[in-house]
């Protein structure tokens, strides 16, 4: 048989078919699926810290704002520490990938600013990241 090795982001891989960062890697049984199917690594979906930016900063006018009008209302609303922001639910599901499958998974970065490649990045790494894409 031929051998498809190949390298790709420090990475040896059986083969070149690496599913790029798409909603397909959303879905923990779509990416099995994706490795059933032949897939060497998988690259998740794109982290973009302008999105985490702003999430952040609706979820702080909420909080702060939560206090205005029916006292009844508030509980409507996740208290500080209850809320999963955008971050912790990438890392988690990475979390989750790097569990299940047992082919690399590739996380994916699209930053703004130099402070938000780097800690971004570092916390990709961090969570078991096997490559980054920027």
């Amino acid at each position: 048989m031929i051998d498809l090795s190949t390298d790709y982001l420090g990475l040896t891989l059986k083969n070149p078919l690496v599913p790029s960062a798409s909603p397909l890697s959303r879905d923990l049984d779509t990416a099995l699926r994706l490795e059933d199917a032949g897939a060497a690594a998988l690259v998740m979906y794109s982290l973009f810290e302008e999105e985490l930016c702003a999430e952040d900063a609706m979820l702080d006018r909420f909080l702060l704002h939560a206090d205005i009008g029916h006292g009844e209302a508030e509980s409507f609303l996740p208290g500080h520490g209850e809320f999963r922001g955008g971050l912790e639910r990438y890392l988690s599901h990475l979390h989750q990938l790097k569990r299940r499958l047992e082919i690399p998974v590739v996380a994916s970065l699209n930053g703004v600013s130099p402070s938000g490649w780097v800690e971004l990045g570092r916390a990709l790494e961090q969570a078991g990241a096997d490559a980054l894409e920027l």
